[in-house]
């Protein structure tokens, strides 16, 4: 009776497409609880600094790449939602377990084998703009809490996985082309910025493409069993007031652009 009973929860909860992101988006918050964690108890140096001595050590920082490495931030949610009401039942489920799987092995590979990073000095960082001032100040944050996490960059696993997905819903041409374009300039953003060391963007990588395959296994796995593959997305009530709204509003502007 029990096992039944708690089969019939699993099988609402992958049906249950807002529970589906809450449950990445939860996940996704643990790298700061993990970062907190290795603050309170770990030495900024306890553990290992990787890096490629011939590349890291020849960089400089610079504060324009914060706009892709923020645009990294901002992708990991906002296409998940995005996801939850434009993707199909399968490759939904595939790009949520692929993110959320790669991040829990991620977050393992922190707490087993932490890697840090060491921050330039602030007065390494050049210009006078904004954007260099809030380089500099991120790292004084940074070494108030913890410079740990650092190997694989979830900025960089995210991304690719995100890229894989959006390009598979919308094989175009033009969605290559700026997938790609994007992938590389988050990726690129977090050796830029010094927040990572190459080491770092290198097993983001690997992660992603083991993240992507194991997602593909996983929700193609999860939808056989419910067998709803080829239905219509369900969207919850919650979901599909927002999107009627959304749909509203965008109607009204096109009607006052127009």
């Amino acid at each position: 009776m029990h096992a039944f009973g708690a089969t019939s929860l699993l099988r609402r909860l992958f049906q249950d497409r807002l529970v589906l992101f809450l449950a990445l988006l939860l996940i996704q918050l643990q790298f700061f609880t993990i970062n907190l964690l290795n603050a309170q108890f770990r030495e900024p140096t306890d553990g290992w600094e990787l890096k490629i001595a011939a590349i890291d050590d020849n960089l400089t920082p610079n504060g324009l790449w914060l706009i892709p490495y923020s645009v990294g931030f901002v992708l990991s949610v906002l296409v998940p939602l995005w996801a939850m009401f434009a993707m199909p039942n399968r490759l939904y489920r595939q790009f949520i377990l692929a993110m959320a799987t790669t991040a829990l092995v991620g977050y393992l590979v922190y707490i087993l084998v932490p890697t840090y990073v060491t921050k330039p000095a602030p007065e390494q960082v050049p210009g006078t703009h904004a954007l260099a001032q809030l380089l500099r100040d991120s790292y004084g944050v940074d070494a108030a809490a913890s410079t740990h996490n650092a190997a694989p960059s979830q900025h960089v696993f995210y991304a690719l996985i995100i890229m894989c997905f959006v390009i598979r819903f919308r094989p175009t041409r033009r969605i290559f082309l700026v997938g790609v374009a994007m992938g590389a300039l988050i990726s690129a953003s977090t050796v830029l910025t010094m927040r990572h060391n190459s080491p770092d963007l290198i097993s983001g990588y690997l992660f992603a493409v083991g993240g992507y395959y194991g997602g593909l296994f996983l929700g193609g796995r999860v939808t056989d069993w419910l067998g709803d593959g080829e239905e219509p997305i369900a969207l919850p009530p919650l979901t599909l007031r927002l999107q009627q709204r959304i749909r509203r509003r965008l109607s009204k502007l096109d009607a006052r652009s127009s």
